[in-house]
């Protein structure tokens, strides 16, 4: 995963109709154990899966937002576990960037999907939620309709100075910030209904504070992959620190997530 998968990356909703194969898929299945085996930045284990559509799940419904596709990721996680949707987020963009450097084709989806038969292709457990599903596979074909409605709206990122800011929320941070590498691929984050609800903070040289300005459940999935985006770019940059949890208030309309702290 490195910053040339997160700049290459784009949501891609029409499939050829041929499942993932071959190396591509020994490769996906060994990186989907190694993330079950992890956890996210908060600390939660989230259950990944691969699947695909055939006579065992039947058809894997996503009301025509998706053409062609027959391979998908899932992602399940406890219910109401401590800041589980972030880490949801979190460790779903890690599969996501790692398909998209073995040249595979996907979209995130949060609710365009029908959960019923999902949550049997997964054998989803009482206690688990599916937050978040992903086509994986080739791209090709014409788009639907829908899936052109979708993407019109799906509109640009924001400024460099609606997101990164300097001490407070009414300081933008500078372009030339030793973290802009770092930050561009924050800014280039996908995100529900392209809210883009992450908000950075620098502290002087003490570190980035992310806050989210996010209005719905899914918004917490955002401000994961904006965290995965960050750790990532930061750690090919060569930037060392960890994410902590401070004592920060929250600011105006953003409430205080976390901190990368310099070490």
């Amino acid at each position: 995963m490195t910053i040339e998968n997160i700049m290459n990356r784009k949501s891609i909703r029409n499939y050829t109709g041929e499942p993932v194969h071959g190396a591509a898929l020994e490769k996906l299945t060994a990186f989907i154990n190694e993330l079950n085996e992890s956890a996210g930045i908060f600390g939660n284990k989230i259950r990944l899966q691969y699947i695909e559509s055939n006579s065992d799940t039947g058809k894997l419904g996503t009301y025509g937002v998706i053409k062609g596709a027959r391979s998908f990721f899932a992602a399940a996680c406890k219910k109401n576990a401590y800041y589980y949707m972030e880490d949801v987020g979190y460790q779903f963009e890690k599969l996501v960037l790692f398909a998209t450097g073995l040249g595979l084709a996907t979209v995130i989806l949060g609710g365009t999907f029908s959960r019923g038969s999902f949550s049997r292709a997964i054998g989803l457990k009482e206690d688990e939620i599916l937050p978040l599903v992903s086509p994986v596979g080739y791209a090709g074909g014409k788009k639907s309709l829908l899936g052109r409605m979708i993407k019109s709206k799906s509109g640009d990122r924001k400024p460099w100075s609606e997101l990164f800011f300097d001490g407070d929320l009414h300081t933008p941070l500078s372009e030339s910030d030793e973290f802009a590498a770092v930050l561009e691929a924050v800014r280039r984050a996908p995100s529900a209904i392209n809210a883009q609800p992450w908000r950075i903070v620098r502290d002087g040289g003490a570190g980035y504070h992310f806050y989210s300005a996010g209005k719905i459940e899914m918004n917490r999935a955002d401000m994961g992959i904006a965290l995965c985006h960050f750790e990532i770019a930061a750690a090919e940059k060569g930037f060392t620190g960890q994410f902590q949890v401070l004592e920060q208030n929250n600011v105006e309309n953003a409430k205080y997530l976390i901190s990368f702290v310099r070490g």
